[in-house]
């Protein structure tokens, strides 16, 4: 009989099981990290009616379904803090210095690419503090957000939320971008319309395949989770997508050093970019 007690995973489990996150996702988890994905796990694996972890590997390397398990897995191992307008410097960076340069020289399309967004708040912070600006109207300007967990992706797609999302967000911002009903905000449509959702991979290759060439690339404190190789490969498929002169930005903990010697590093005084 199965009990909601944790699952315990021996070690030479936690490896193999180890290997499938990390090849699908680029995500490393340690030794010391096993009770991690035990926590996690235990409930899937009680709803599958398994008992250990031999039969949940079996199952997600063999069975018919291994590829809806897969996208499952993922959704239960990657971490998914955010918020509204966090890390706004970068934003104001992009928004009120870069654009207008890039202006100034006769651009007047941009894409930005919001790289794992989690619940949608980046790209949809991304939206409003271009609205504020009045950039829309004047330019033409599209946003793409991917996420590899299709959970997160639904949540953003759907635009409401609650006041954990807004942890020192002006209420003159909240006032205007949403709907307050009982506990709910809800984003309202002129916004909720500037982003375009998918759900995508940074391991795979073809994770750009849907946006193209871009000029902004958001993708902070992910990283933070790849080994070198994992980082090695996600940058180089960021480069490739950036135009010349496009902006990479990346989590205030990350770096691009001893990873990719090609960007040149700008530092804002409230933050740093990286330059195509």
């Amino acid at each position: 009989m199965i009990t909601s007690a944790t699952i315990k995973m021996r070690d030479e489990e936690f490896a193999e099981l180890a290997d499938i996150i990390y090849k699908n996702a680029g995500i490393t988890f340690t030794i010391n990290k096993k009770y991690l994905l035990e926590n996690r796990l235990t409930k899937r694996l009680n709803e599958l009616n398994f008992t250990s972890y031999k039969d949940y590997i079996y199952f997600l390397k063999y069975d018919i379904k291994r590829r809806d398990e897969l996208k499952i897995l993922m959704n239960l191992v990657t971490i998914n803090e955010t918020y509204f307008l966090r890390e706004r410097a970068q934003m104001d960076h992009m928004i009120k210095k870069v654009i207008p340069e890039m202006v100034s020289k006769g651009k007047r399309s941009f894409k930005i690419w919001s790289a794992a967004c989690s619940s949608g708040e980046e790209p949809y912070s991304i939206a409003m503090l271009l609205n504020e600006e009045g950039m829309y109207g004047k330019y033409n300007i599209e946003i793409y957000a991917t996420d590899i967990n299709t959970e997160v992706i639904a949540i953003a797609e759907r635009g409401v939320y609650r006041s954990v999302s807004f942890r020192g967000v002006p209420p003159s911002i909240i006032d205007k971008y949403f709907t307050k009903t009982g506990l709910d905000f809800t984003l309202k449509p002129e916004i909720k319309s500037k982003v375009k959702f998918f759900q995508a991979n940074l391991m795979e290759s073809f994770a750009s395949s849907k946006i193209g060439v871009t000029d902004f690339i958001f993708c902070r404190n992910v990283l933070i989770y790849f080994d070198v190789e994992a980082k090695k490969k996600v940058v180089d498929m960021f480069y490739k997508t950036l135009n010349i002169g496009g902006h990479l930005y990346l989590g205030h903990s990350e770096t691009l050093s001893k990873i990719d010697d090609r960007f040149k590093m700008v530092n804002f005084g409230t933050g740093i970019a990286y330059v195509k």
